[in-house]
């Protein structure tokens, strides 16, 4: 993705991060984000209590459309650090493809039993912004009976904590 090059690399260290087992999601033929993020609406077992602005104004009205079956390999961070560090240990800029928000949503689905953290640890992807070109991560967390969502911009962010999971796509 073009929007990866706003990022240093140069300066970038390569994260530890642990492996699991790629899984598949099925695709859709249509997902409208703004239907699952109202405060309120129940995704799964979870409500939604939290949506950030920035979640909103870069990922809040995602349409998507043709939505193909996918791989999605998993990666536990086991330190702290940045999204270049974070990126270089998931084998760098050419290994990220650009997300469809509606896996995200499809892992709430899967409740714990399913691949993602409900342990109150986030959830992120790496996506680039239908609103400013840029690089984000817009993730999801459940803290208690508390299901938020948020997105930080990979160029300026506080890093990523020991414990977060991060899903990347294969590429096609």
């Amino acid at each position: 993705m073009e929007c990866m090059n706003e990022l240093d690399f140069g300066t970038a260290c390569t994260a530890v991060l642990t492996a699991r087992e790629p899984i598949v999601i099925p695709g859709t033929k249509n997902f409208r984000m703004a239907d699952h993020i109202k405060i309120g609406t129940v995704i799964g077992d979870y409500r939604v209590t939290y949506v950030g602005k920035s979640f909103m104004k870069h990922f809040g009205s995602v349409e998507e459309t043709d939505i193909p079956d996918i791989r999605l390999n998993m990666s536990t961070l086991e330190e702290w650090a940045m999204d270049p560090d974070v990126i270089k240990g998931l084998g760098g800029p050419d290994m990220i493809c650009d997300n469809y928000m509606y896996h995200l949503v499809e892992i709430i689905k899967m409740g714990p039993e399913g691949p993602g953290l409900f342990n109150g640890y986030t959830n992120l992807f790496y996506k680039q912004s239908p609103v400013d070109g840029r690089l984000w991560s817009p993730h999801f967390y459940l803290r208690g009976d508390r299901l938020g969502f948020g997105a930080l911009p990979a160029c300026y962010d506080d890093g990523w904590e020991p414990g977060d999971r991060i899903f990347t796509c294969l590429h096609p």
